[in-house]
């Protein structure tokens, strides 16, 4: 059923993909790698991970791009070996909506406004 499920998102992106928009995120794709490391290095919870590095991204990315991959990796983790939560994508709006509201300018402003809202030092 996930795998339906999953395959159905997928077609219906693109779908109703504008043909003059890309339809798949590759500016976030490109950073994903080296934000995902350095968000690791800030903090071991999941939430706060997620906060930091879709406002990191945000501050390289158009935030319609960061919530793109942000979808697309819990939609792998319900066919994958990960854990899909609405609260991962919650995690990941919040931290784009720190740089839309200019609360970030930098990564470690990232850092700060995402631990203020997912504390680090919080078990998970």
């Amino acid at each position: 059923m996930k795998v339906i499920l999953m395959l159905f998102l997928v077609l219906t992106q693109i779908s109703f993909a504008d043909s003059n928009k890309k339809s798949f995120p590759i500016c976030s794709t490109y950073y994903l790698s080296s934000i995902k490391t350095k968000a690791e290095k800030m903090g071991a919870y999941d939430k706060f991970k997620h906060c930091a590095v879709s406002c990191m991204l945000a501050l390289r990315c158009p935030a319609s791009d960061v919530l793109e991959i942000g979808i697309l990796k819990e939609l792998a983790d319900l066919v994958g070996p990960g854990n899909a939560e609405m609260e991962d994508l919650q995690a990941d709006f919040l931290g784009v909506e720190i740089v839309l509201n200019s609360k970030a300018k930098t990564d470690e402003n990232c850092k700060t406004q995402c631990d203020k809202i997912y504390p680090r030092n919080k078990c998970q």
